[in-house]
């Protein structure tokens, strides 16, 4: 049975995940994000990628 079939599928929150606007590198220097992307692993080894989206100086999941 897969997830959607069992009602157990991923759902990202009606919430900001991650704010701002900058990330600090190893040499303390900020550097501007361009985008946040949340990496799913599956079981059988595959990779699903979520690309949040910046709103209202927050990064939120896609809308549905």
């Amino acid at each position: 049975m897969d997830a959607t079939s069992s009602g157990d599928a991923l759902v990202m929150p009606p919430i900001p995940l991650a704010s701002g606007t900058v990330v600090v590198d190893d040499d303390g220097l900020e550097v501007a994000i361009a985008a946040i992307t949340v990496l799913v692993e599956t079981v059988d080894g595959r990779e699903e990628r979520i690309g949040l989206v910046q709103r209202n100086g927050a990064w939120w999941a896609p809308p549905d």
